[in-house]
């Protein structure tokens, strides 16, 4: 994607995210191109403002033939793009009649556990064989990432088939021990759901689902880890407790006992991420509330008693469970963050507010 600068030069926009390791790129009608580097907006002032011309030529570039009838139908078009060795993740869409282009920059290859400097209870979620683990959160917040890793551990240590469903394939996985088949969305597939259907013909022993959006996509997600299968998905959802909710009320009222039932049997675990910057703003880092199927959490969703959740979270740190308030404290105590961003970020504010006093870390 190139433009012209002050100079009439042209400008390549992922060779200058690569320049300044910006995660994201936006452009958007009548504003400077915008990079976002450890989550903060950098307007580049020295490109042009993006007009309709210039805007509708990049699109042109990056929906080829076999696209433009998916674009023209959904107004919408995610695809991935390979520059300079690198890859990056395009999305195509529209606001107020206006193209709007955001490019995010992929890691080169699928990070390992101990490289995101994720818990020991990480690995032993990629030894099991069967059932669901969840990602949850919204956008930017490391959920592929995370996933990668887990499936990298898998592919290294056992012998396995893996099937990954993406739209786009973030990232490339080169097989090990294990044998894995990646399937993008519009290329391999014609939908999540229809291939969720026919992937238990194709004998897998893992299947990485990107997102689940959708009824379809949660119903054949409980399908899939009945029939004995390992599902790693991402789900948007800020605690463990709201992904729980929103997978249950997805379902019509009558469903909703039976969907309660079946998820306190296949649920291994829910990992709910997001992204903070370091006190110096110089590096991001991933903060986590981790919540682990034991009985007692299972007896919770079973018989709908979520008020509880979050202390049984709590109580349950030896089974490697957190809340994400106990994480904000402590990187608070060791001077990583802010005060102000722990609060800004946390699911339950007042109550860490109270134990930030209570430690005597916050004034009252």
């Amino acid at each position: 994607m190139k433009i012209k600068n002050e100079q009439d030069k042209y400008i390549d926009l992922h060779d200058l995210m690569i320049e300044k390791w910006a995660s994201d790129l936006y452009l958007t009608y009548w504003e400077h191109p915008t990079l976002r580097i450890n989550n903060q907006l950098f307007k580049v002032d020295q490109l042009p403002q993006m007009d309709d011309d210039m805007l509708n030529e990049i699109r042109s570039n990056l929906v080829k033939p076999e696209y433009a009838e998916y674009f023209t139908k959904n107004l919408s078009l995610d695809r991935w793009i390979s520059h300079n060795w690198r890859r990056f993740r395009i999305n195509i869409s529209k606001q107020q009649w206006h193209i709007m282009v955001v490019s995010r920059l992929l890691m080169d290859t699928p990070p390992s556990i101990d490289e995101l400097w994720l818990p020991p209870i990480f690995k032993e979620l990629a030894s099991k064989t069967s059932w669901i683990i969840l990602i949850a959160w919204p956008t930017w917040s490391w959920k592929s990432t995370t996933l990668a890793s887990i499936l990298q551990e898998i592919n290294t240590n056992y012998s396995k088939h893996i099937i990954t469903i993406e739209d786009p394939i973030e990232y490339k996985f080169k097989p090990a021990k294990s044998i894995i088949e990646q399937k993008e969305l519009w290329k391999d597939i014609v939908s999540f759901s229809w291939s969720l259907k026919y992937t238990l013909r194709q004998r897998p022993d893992v299947i990485l689902f990107g997102e689940i959006r959708d009824l379809d996509g949660i119903r054949n997600a409980l399908l899939l880890a009945e029939t004995w299968h390992l599902l790693l998905a991402s789900i948007h959802a800020r605690s463990s407790i709201q992904t729980i909710n929103k997978i249950i009320w997805s379902f019509p009222s009558e469903q909703q006992n039976q969907i309660r039932t079946q998820l306190s049997e296949n649920l291994i675990a829910i990992v709910s991420q997001k992204l903070l910057r370091t006190k110096n703003n110089k590096s991001m880092f991933a903060v986590q509330e981790i919540m682990i199927n034991n009985t007692a959490v299972s007896n919770i969703i079973r018989e709908n008693k979520m008020n509880m959740l979050n202390n049984t979270i709590s109580t349950n740190k030896k089974y490697w469970m957190q809340l994400l308030e106990e994480e904000l404290i402590d990187l608070v105590a060791w001077d990583k963050i802010n005060i102000s961003e722990a609060i800004d970020n946390a699911n339950d504010p007042i109550y860490l507010q109270k134990e930030l006093i209570n430690r005597g870390i916050l004034k009252n």
